[in-house]
């Protein structure tokens, strides 16, 4: 499977705004992980997963689906917000329940989620915490939020999210947060965080993603055995 970073600068690679880029990639972006660290990631996701019977469930930037339909298999209700609309016209295979809205302002009322799920998304927002506060005001009381990125540490090794597209080598331009950045934007969030995890390639040192679990105060959501 091809790696999806590679080191900048990348001769003849072309950098673009997050949602211009979902506008090329969309057509050819599976539901599903289609490289090495989407396969970790999702992993690390779904063992941290509560119970999902009968609750309401977000996949918050749920592109082409993947995340829709993992909660759904689980027995939860769901819905999925995205900003990208060609992205969405494929989500629709996984779910009928999807609406476009950006992560900063969730077009969902407040206390009317059970569990969030935002794979790979946040990379793409400039303002994490006002992002993560957002979720956490859509999460009822209990809930839960788990969340992925790619791991901070691509900012220091130069990694650039690179794709494919009408013969033309793409970069997407996202955002780096530092771990003390996510930390930080849960804790001002009031999202307590009960699980924090590092998945890689075979060298624990070089971490490729961060998998974050945090929930709302009044109790926890037990973890899915």
């Amino acid at each position: 499977m091809k790696w999806p970073f590679q080191k900048r600068p990348l001769t003849a690679v072309e950098p673009i705004k997050p949602q211009d880029a979902y506008a090329l990639w969309a057509p050819g972006y599976p539901p599903r992980p289609h490289n090495r660290l989407m396969e970790v990631e999702q992993a690390a996701v779904v063992a941290l997963l509560p119970e999902l019977a009968g609750r309401e469930a977000l996949d918050a930037g749920c592109g082409t689906g993947r995340y829709l339909r993992v909660l759904a298999d689980r027995g939860a209700t769901v819905i999925g917000v995205d900003l990208s609309a060609p992205m969405l016209m494929h989500a629709h295979a996984s779910s009928r329940r999807v609406v476009r809205g950006c992560l900063t302002t969730l077009p969902l009322a407040s206390r009317s989620i059970d569990v969030i799920v935002c794979g790979l998304a946040l990379g793409d927002v400039e303002d994490l915490a006002r992002a993560i506060n957002e979720m956490a005001r859509v999460l009822r009381p209990g809930g839960v939020l788990i969340y992925s990125v790619v791991h901070p540490q691509g900012e220091t090794r130069r990694w650039s999210r690179t794709f494919e597209a009408d013969g033309r080598q793409c970069a997407v331009a996202g955002f780096w947060h530092s771990e003390d950045q996510h930390r930080g934007a849960c804790a001002i969030a009031g999202l307590a965080i009960d699980a924090w995890q590092e998945p890689h390639l075979g060298d624990p040192r070089r971490p490729v993603a961060l998998v974050v679990r945090a929930r709302v105060g009044g109790g926890l959501v037990e973890a899915r055995r």
